[in-house]
């Protein structure tokens, strides 16, 4: 019985943390570009000599990303596959839907200034 309800609490848990990665993911991704690309302090800033930290704390900050994702992903896609095989795929589709979600709330045109438009 006990073991049932942790297996249950660290599903819901996987679950809340999932949909959270997913959601902030467009802004998480658009700021590590912009930290590799040497424009951690925006575009419109020339870095100098602080170029060096800047891709570091990028490589840092997608290391994180990618701790913070792939595991609970893997987890997720693990378990649909358990209950049916066709569901393997769906914390993808879900992930690719809640970043579209995180990019509409942020706003097109500042999702794409991450990136050196606009």
């Amino acid at each position: 019985m006990g073991k049932i309800i942790i297996k249950k609490i660290i599903n819901f848990i996987s679950v809340l943390w999932f949909l959270f990665v997913s959601i902030i993911s467009p802004v998480w991704t658009g700021c590590i570009y912009m930290y590799i690309t040497g424009h951690g302090k925006g575009y419109a800033y020339d870095l100098g000599t602080e170029t060096d930290i800047s891709v570091l704390m990028g490589i840092v900050m997608l290391m994180l990303w990618l701790l913070a994702i792939l595991p609970v992903t893997a987890l997720l896609c693990k378990k649909c596959h358990k209950k049916k095989k066709s569901l393997t795929l769906l914390p993808l589709l879900v992930f690719i839907v809640l970043f579209a979600i995180g990019i509409y709330i942020t706003g097109w045109k500042e999702f794409v200034k991450f990136f050196g438009y606009f």
